[in-house]
């Protein structure tokens, strides 16, 4: 087996193992049950202009594209954990697709294959084309918008440069500002080390590209606006301004502001990028000059200015994610291809990750049922929908929602539980383990367990006795 072909099996067993284990672990709260409600909802109220946070609250904290691609993979697959993450799968081999071809035009098949697998084997990518976020979309728009721009500057690509500013207006469809303030970042930093900043901008078609732009994302944030006012100051102040700069944040309407310790991105990148993260550390230290050669010529700089991109804009954030490295991911698969010459190293390496990712995977497959997610709980009676509405106290997950379809309600207090199982005939009631012993139901409610979780426990109520 030639080198090359055994580096693209690694690769494709990779993406297969994530494939074909899409639907065996529940949805876990709280990102992906969130998204995959909100999809829910979008198919069940058609309405495929304001997502929908529960029925009658917009949901404005993202622009609807991921919403879009998973709410179309309920539609053709069904409402279920497959039908949920293979949009955002799918999302993740496009942009594999897109470092092979474009690595194969830069520098042939081994950079191409080489590129992909190192891709394809870092920790945080492999995590993520499996999970049901915002992030896996984003970076392939990023990845469309780099390689196009790349091929518009060296090439003088006409069609490429067009491709650029859509890629551009599918970020703001993706994820908003954001998107596009990482693209710039990225072609700042290149373009100021190259000094060819200015020279590079004016060569895009700037005219109809402006136009292709604002095609693709404008009409979409006019009509959100329309329909529910009050969008667009959320959404670009408080989502892109506030949510970084103030920590804690407590202006989100949809859950917790994430506290993080600023320049933790960096550390985050470590995770996402391992293995090849160290090995690049192990690099810088055993081969400094050869790093140092690599990064003159110009390619490598833009690769760089892209890898670095991402954790350039949230290193002072407090309000920050793991996933938020992800945009520079290729780029620095496409670097580390560049670094190492041994195709050997690369290839024991990706046979390791091979095998340990498809042990983890094992494992979060066979221990899954419980945690995290209501899934297991609500199986009894979610079948494939509860036919009464389930209580939950105090919390209600996101997973308890798209697992009940819609039906598990939440009740603020105590007083309000005694109140509705006074008044309802028949009711599901969920309790975690904490409130079980804390609530002692009168024997007239006749709550009976009826199913138990690591999560909580499951009750049947039906005052007969009243």
């Amino acid at each position: 087996m030639r080198l090359s072909h055994a580096l693209l099996l690694c690769v494709t067993v990779l993406m297969l193992i994530r494939l074909f284990t899409l639907g065996l672990y529940p949805l876990y709260d709280t990102t992906e049950a969130r998204y995959a409600e909100i999809a829910r909802l979008m198919v069940q109220s058609q309405d495929w202009i304001t997502p929908w946070f529960e029925v009658g609250i917009p949901f404005w904290g993202k622009p609807p594209a991921h919403t879009w691609i998973t709410a179309l993979s309920f539609e053709l697959f069904g409402i279920h954990e497959w039908g949920a993450r293979f949009a955002h799968w799918l999302m993740g081999l496009m942009s594999t697709l897109l470092v092979y071809v474009f690595a194969k035009r830069q520098a042939g098949d081994q950079y191409a294959t080489s590129s992909v697998l190192i891709l394809t084997s870092c920790f945080g990518f492999y995590v993520a084309i499996g999970m049901v976020m915002t992030d896996p979309a984003l970076l392939f728009s990023c990845t469309l918008a780099m390689t196009s721009f790349w091929l518009s500057y060296s090439e003088r690509n006409y069609v490429a440069g067009l491709v650029f500013f859509f890629a551009c207006g599918l970020g703001m469809l993706i994820k908003g500002p954001v998107a596009v303030v990482i693209i710039g970042i990225a072609l700042c930093v290149w373009g100021l080390w190259q000094r060819c900043l200015l020279p590079a901008l004016y060569s895009l078609p700037w005219l109809t590209g402006l136009a292709i732009f604002a095609m693709t994302c404008l009409p979409w944030y006019v009509l959100a606006e329309l329909k529910t006012p009050g969008f667009i100051n959320y959404f670009i102040v408080g989502e892109h301004i506030q949510r970084f700069l103030e920590p804690g944040w407590q202006g989100d309407l949809y859950g917790s502001a994430h506290v993080e310790p600023k320049g933790k991105i960096w550390l985050f990148w470590l995770l996402v990028a391992c293995p090849w993260s160290f090995i690049l550390i192990w690099h810088l230290f055993k081969r400094p000059q050869q790093l140092k050669t690599d990064c003159q010529n110009e390619f490598s700089r833009y690769l760089i200015g892209w890898a670095v991109a991402p954790m350039l804009l949230f290193t002072f954030a407090s309000n920050i994610l793991t996933a938020y490295v992800l945009p520079g991911l290729p780029a620095f698969a496409l670097l580390m291809a560049k670094f190492i010459t041994q195709r050997a190293l690369l290839l024991n390496i990706g046979f390791v990750c091979t095998a340990l990712y498809t042990g983890v995977t094992a494992l979060v497959v066979f221990d899954s049922g419980n945690r995290h997610s209501e899934k297991t709980l609500l199986s009894l009676i979610a079948t494939p929908c509860p036919t009464m509405p389930v209580y939950y106290l105090e919390k209600r997950p996101f997973s308890a929602r798209f697992y009940s379809c819609g039906q598990a309600k939440l009740i603020a207090n105590k007083a309000e539980l005694t109140a509705k199982l006074k008044t309802q005939k028949h009711n599901y009631l969920v309790l975690t383990h904490e409130q079980q012993e804390e609530i002692q139901l009168p024997q007239r409610h006749n709550c009976k367990t009826i199913n138990k979780s690591q999560q909580g426990i499951l009750l049947t109520c039906s005052p007969t006795n009243l």
